[in-house]
């Protein structure tokens, strides 16, 4: 049978801490700053890398819409 608790009766005993939660809310919290840092990490990449890929994706629209008019002739 299980030890029960008596208050105001000399000196308190340490309960023991519940570890199972414990340890579930700091693996919660581990995995939620990994996601953070993993989204970070991705929107840092895109970030560095719009203004060249804006540049490269105006210049094929450009040699798209003008590469017909110069194999034709036209310009």
């Amino acid at each position: 049978m299980a030890e029960e608790i008596e208050y105001g009766q000399g000196i308190p005993t340490v309960v023991e801490p519940n570890m199972p939660m414990i340890d579930a809310i700091v693996e919660s919290v581990r995995y939620r700053g990994q996601l953070l840092a993993r989204e970070t990490k991705l929107s840092s990449g895109v970030l560095a890398t719009v203004s060249i890929g804006f540049a490269i994706g105006f210049a094929l629209a450009i040699v798209m819409m003008l590469g017909p008019f110069a194999f034709m002739g036209g310009l």
